[in-house]
């Protein structure tokens, strides 16, 4: 198959798309004026705007993604909240206790703070800290979707944090999606995907030891985890066998949508 990239271009070997594509044997276009099967809108940025290239299609193909134009967190937690019925946001003016507060931008970062604080920085979001550690790490889910499907779960084991909340990978495997969240868990996750507009991408999500829930932190419409540098510490099997497991629910999800819309 050929797919259309538009307004820009998965044009980095770390992320996920340009693995499930090589596995699969796609190809890949950026001019509108070529022959296609089906479309992915890709902007690797928070806030993004239509592609006039992508409406002018409507619903003759599928196009990945094309509702899915704000994956900021206020956002993200606005769907949460709705969906899961409670949230992970606090009022930092009169929350007692940790907080960690991050850039309502993805992949800045952030650091955790002490509340009540005398001050905040309108460009960011405060949320509870959730204690998800298990003996001397934390254990942070990153959940693929892929078209309506989560055909896997990375359970990464990572440092505590202390002060800045981007700590580094120590080890990543694989689970079955049922092995760690519930039918209800992933039936909820589906529902915020597709109000989100999120066909294809990543969540990260922590599962707090006071309440036992889940907590949706970030949403990710171009994810990476599979660069040569091996920044995740994958095994290179399981490496493999996520490539394998993507790629097939990749396949699978768009050729039922070709038929769909044929």
């Amino acid at each position: 198959m050929k797919v259309l990239f538009q307004p820009d271009y998965p044009d980095k070997e770390f992320y996920t798309i340009v693995s499930i594509f090589g596995r699969l044997g796609y190809f890949a276009t950026t001019d509108p004026a070529d022959r296609f099967d089906f479309a992915f809108a890709w902007q690797d940025s928070t806030w993004v705007k239509p592609s006039p290239v992508l409406e002018a299609m409507g619903s003759a193909i599928p196009v990945l993604n094309r509702r899915c134009l704000d994956i900021s967190k206020r956002s993200v937690e606005a769907l949460f909240q709705r969906i899961f019925g409670y949230s992970s946001f606090v009022d930092p003016f009169r929350f007692q206790g940790r907080c960690v507060a991050k850039h309502d931008e993805n992949a800045i970062g952030g650091s955790i703070v002490a509340c009540p604080v005398a001050s905040v920085d309108p460009s960011f979001v405060y949320q509870k800290y959730i204690d998800a550690s298990q003996g001397d790490a934390m254990v942070e889910y990153r959940v693929p979707v892929i078209m309506g499907s989560v055909p896997l779960v990375y359970v990464q084991r990572k440092e505590i944090p202390r002060d800045r909340i981007k700590t580094a990978t120590q080890v990543v495997h694989l689970a079955e999606a049922q092995d760690v969240l519930s039918h209800e868990e992933i039936g909820k996750i589906l529902e915020l995907c597709a109000a989100l507009g999120l066909d294809f991408g990543e969540l990260d999500l922590l599962r707090s030891n006071d309440d036992g829930s889940i907590y949706i932190l970030d949403a990710n419409k171009t994810p990476g985890g599979f660069g040569m540098r091996n920044r995740m510490n994958w095994d290179a099997a399981e490496r493999s066998v996520a490539i394998d497991r993507l790629s097939a629910a990749f396949d699978t999800g768009i050729r039922e949508r070709l038929v769909r819309q044929s």
